[in-house]
């Protein structure tokens, strides 16, 4: 083992680096694609690319980002993904609760081998149908909602921005 190279991995750091590099124009243009907002990329020390985007939800509660990670994970590149946000359910006369609303919550991953140097269309597909679909919960459970108390009532806490 050298002080450049981890014993383990079968990949050298100028292979794992080169690898992360060629993905970050793929994990913009799905976050660009989720969000309408170009992200910003964070590199951070080692081999570790973070990105954040903002997002917004459509009935204008609260604040939200999509938050991305693409690192190396054993033999793997990885890329996990969730979806941030300060919305927690309000009390009855309209304030924010400590209960985060768990509708909005949004979580994907994903391991790229060795050859892979795209992130696999299924997955896509799968994150963007969830992130919309996580977006729209609140709204979806109300329209389903049968009698006003039923209904789901939000409002924003406070916001830490992951990136």
């Amino acid at each position: 083992m050298t002080g450049c190279q981890d014993s383990n991995a079968t990949l050298s750091v100028v292979e794992i680096d080169g690898r992360l590099e060629s993905l970050v124009p793929a994990v913009v243009s799905l976050l660009q694609r989720i969000t309408s907002v170009k992200p910003t990329v964070t590199y951070a020390v080692g081999t570790d690319v973070k990105f954040s985007s903002e997002l917004s939800f459509p009935d204008g509660i609260g604040e939200g980002e999509i938050a991305a990670e693409l690192f190396v994970y054993r033999n793997a590149v990885r890329l996990d993904l969730h979806l941030e946000h300060n919305r927690v359910f309000a009390m009855a006369d309209g304030s924010p609760s400590e209960r985060r609303c768990y509708l909005n919550d949004f979580v994907a991953s994903v391991a790229l081998d060795v050859g892979q140097d795209t992130i696999p269309n299924d997955f896509v597909r799968g994150v963007v149908a969830g992130v919309t679909a996580a977006r729209d919960a609140v709204r979806r459970h109300n329209r389903r909602a049968k009698l006003p108390w039923n209904e789901i009532r939000v409002a924003a806490g406070q916001f830490e921005p992951v990136g």
